[in-house]
């Protein structure tokens, strides 16, 4: 077997730039990509053929037919299985000589930083920016390597975060993004431009394994592959923006959240607590779990509420990120029982059939 290994990287060894001794660093990596979709399978795809030894994958959802044109490591047949566990089978036929992990949840504040301890550098192939500020500011706190990418419809970015204290995803986008931003379910992606970005991700990791004196740290490279222009543009470190990160996981700061599962539980068992939605109006009537909807907004601004400090309240919205604002302003008023709903309407929809 060790000679058939061999054998399998004999390609790779002949490079200068990887060599015997650059393929045994690779082969010791230990590498998470967390998100098993338009990105993370090509990157997953190009990882297990370069021969990262330890492979982690990340993902709590199921493959559906509008996956299929662009996630090529499933097919038809796999409709409705874990994405985890199609793609560790189909990546370790492609090279049985690597170890893959895989880990079937939602990332969330309460496990990421576990998550991420057993890797030397994660990759970020999720498609929301909720997600991307967790994971960028957990690799921050246990100072991991970030490799970065993302994609709208025909275009597409790559950088390298927080790699010899570059910058972060903070000093390239210091204000929180918004869920006005959609995502690619919603307005479409083009097949050949995840898979480039989602290639160009796995070069940068490569790169990084490889101590190679060119990772796009602090530098933002974009492709218009319609056009066929490519250019780069540099960034800096924001003042403070670590300690932002950081600040996110001390013990006051932490939001606790509730899974969609455990809700579905308590609605179930009819247990005694306030659902609110704190969406639009529009939102709540187009479709909702129940509740009394309070906007956001009118949320923070009321001052007398129907429930007590020690009530208990479940928040929600549409992809998560309104309801966590609301639990940390609650939670600061002394509301000592408000969680937010993991990923929200989005991630409801999507898994509460399977619950």
């Amino acid at each position: 077997m060790p000679g058939r290994e061999d054998e399998y990287y004999s390609s790779h060894q002949k490079l200068s730039v990887i060599s015997t001794f650059g393929q045994r660093q690779l082969q010791q990596a230990k590498v998470l990509v967390i998100g098993a979709g338009g990105l993370g399978c090509p990157c997953l795809q190009m990882l297990t053929g370069a021969g990262i030894g330890t492979i982690g994958i990340a993902d709590y959802d199921r493959i559906s037919i509008s996956n299929l044109h662009r996630q090529y490591l499933y097919n038809y047949n796999d409709t409705g299985e874990l994405k985890t566990t199609i793609a560790a089978e189909r990546l370790s036929a492609y090279n049985p000589f690597i170890v893959i992990q895989t880990h079937e949840l939602l990332v969330d504040e309460s496990n990421i930083l576990e998550l991420l301890s057993a890797y030397d550098l994660i990759i970020d192939g999720t498609d929301n920016f909720a997600s991307r500020y967790l994971i960028n500011d957990a690799c921050v706190l246990l100072n991991k390597p970030l490799v970065y990418g993302a994609i709208h419809q025909t275009e597409g970015h790559v950088t390298v975060f927080n790699y010899n204290n570059a910058p972060t995803l903070r000093c390239l986008f210091p204000k929180d993004e918004n869920e006005t931003i959609a995502s690619c379910a919603e307005i479409g992606a083009y097949n050949v431009i995840t898979n480039i970005i989602g290639t160009l991700m796995a070069n940068e990791a490569i790169k990084i394994i490889l101590q190679h004196p060119d990772v796009l740290a602090g530098k933002l490279s974009q492709v218009d592959i319609l056009s066929g222009k490519t250019f780069q543009i540099r960034y800096q470190e924001v003042e403070g923006s670590r300690q932002k990160s950081i600040e996110r996981f001390s013990g006051s700061n932490s939001i606790k959240t509730i899974s969609a599962a455990d809700l579905k539980e308590k609605l179930n068992r009819h247990e005694s607590f306030y659902l609110i939605d704190v969406r639009e109006e529009t939102e709540h009537i187009d479709f909702s779990i129940g509740g009394t909807n309070i906007p956001l907004q009118n949320l923070m601004n009321q001052l007398n509420f129907e429930f007590t400090v020690t009530d208990k309240i479940i928040l929600y919205c549409q992809k998560g990120t309104r309801s966590k604002q609301a639990a940390d302003y609650l939670l600061e008023k002394g509301f000592q029982n408000a969680v937010s709903l993991q990923g929200g309407m989005d991630l409801w929809q999507k898994i509460s059939v399977n619950i």
